[in-house]
Order: structure tokens, then C-alpha cells, then sequence
């Protein structure tokens, strides 16, 4: 049953894959910014540079331009979903599987599998709203769900590691699945195939990514 759902929502066209992550993305970003970022937590992570008149008003002007931040949500999500699709694709040439996987294909996969990475939005939303507590929005930008940065605390660590501890936790490995499993349902390729391209493409991308952000972190903080 599970297995059947998963394939009917693999075989869904583009475009509604596309614009269902993109409308469930701002969706979770509404509300995290509706329901999690008030006055008094915005007041409570700028206090040292800000007095609370000002920091109102600062509040207030953020809020009238929020939808710009929503307007950009569909553009970063293609171009993401297409440099993934790119990495990917470099596994199918490398594997000679062009003739039974498609850039379509990919993208669809991709596109797809982002409803995991939604989910641990989801979760890190619901974790705010209902057991956080007293938080700053420093606190929302150091905590994901399920991820190694969790077992620390803000203080005890160092810019330069936030980025690699946070991406190493359960919802990337279900990312890494299911483009695996995606790949497999989509192209009907074997299953050892699938695995081959993301674990040969994907993951060292990804590796790539967290030692480039962390070299510049540390380029940023020696200036």
C-alpha cells in the first residue's frame, strides 16, 4: 500500500509536483513567521544593539517586505531542484543510463523528494510553537530536527561547525533515499543502479557544499 502511494506520487506530472512544494513551502514559512517571530522574540535577539522603539519599528518594516521573501521561494527552489538534477545526471552519463533516465525524470525525482526536507521544516516548526519555550531567533537558526548540532548547545560552538552539524541528521539520509528510490520508481532502473548514481554524485556534492561553506565561514570571520 505504502510502496503504491509512494509510485503514484513519483509518476505526478512536473508541474505539480513543483507547485505543491513550492505553495507547501510558503505555506510552513507563513506560519512559522506568523506563529514563531513576534515582537518580543525579534526584541529578545537584537536587545543588545537595539532599544525596544526601535526595535519595533524595525519589526514592523521587516514585516511589510516579507512577501518579497515569498516571491523568491518558487525561483530559489527551481534553481536548486535544477543543480541537483545536474549532479545527478553527471551519475546517469558516468553509468551509461542515459537511454533510461531522462533530465525530466530527474527533475521530477528531485522535485519529489524535497517533501522530506519540508517535513523536517515542518518538524522544527511544530518544535517551536509547542516545546521550545523562550527562544531568540539565534536559537531557531542553530536547532534542526534530528541532527548531531542538537547534543550542543549555541555557546559551545563555533560558527565554523553549525552548517556541517546541522546537515548531518536523520532527514538527509531520507533525502539520500529517496532520490535512490525515486530513481529506481521513476526510470525502472535496478535498484543497485539508483543507489550507484546518488551515492557517487549526491553525497560528495553535498560533502563538497558543507566543506565550501564552512571555508567560508572561516573566511568570514577573518575579516
Amino acid at each position: 500500500m505504502a510502496v503504491s502511494i509512494i509510485q503514484k506520487y513519483y509518476s505526478l506530472k512536473n508541474l505539480y509536483l513543483f507547485s505543491g512544494i513550492v505553495l507547501a513551502t510558503i505555506f510552513i514559512s507563513l506560519l512559522s513567521n506568523k506563529l514563531l517571530i513576534n515582537e518580543i522574540v525579534f526584541y529578545n535577539t537584537y536587545s543588545e544593539q537595539l532599544t525596544w522603539e526601535r526595535s519595533l519599528k524595525l519589526f514592523a518594516d521587516l514585516k511589510n517586505i516579507a512577501w518579497v521573501g515569498y516571491a523568491f521561494i518558487p525561483v530559489i527552489l527551481f534553481i536548486k531542484f535544477s543543480l541537483v538534477s545536474l549532479v545527478l545526471y553527471t551519475g546517469v552519463f558516468l553509468f551509461d543510463l542515459q537511454k533510461e533516465i531522462t533530465p525530466g525524470m530527474i527533475f521530477r525525482v528531485v522535485t519529489g523528494s524535497e517533501i522530506i526536507i519540508l517535513s523536517a521544516s515542518l518538524v522544527k516548526f511544530l518544535w517551536f510553537l509547542f516545546f521550545a519555550g523562550n527562544y531568540t531567533i539565534s536559537d531557531m537558526s542553530f536547532f534542526y530536527p534530528l541532527a548531531l548540532i542538537n547534543i550542543f548547545r549555541s555557546d559551545e560552538v563555533s560558527n565554523f561547525w553549525i552548517f556541517p552539524l546541522q546537515m548531518v541528521n536523520l532527514f538527509q539520509l531520507l533525502y539520500i533515499i529517496s532520490l535512490s528510490y525515486g530513481l529506481y520508481s521513476v526510470a525502472g532502473i535496478k535498484q543497485s543502479n539508483s543507489e550507484k548514481i546518488v551515492l557517487t554524485t549526491y553525497v560528495p556534492a553535498i560533502i563538497f557544499w558543507m566543506a565550501f561553506v564552512m571555508f567560508l565561514t572561516v573566511d568570514t570571520t577573518a575579516l
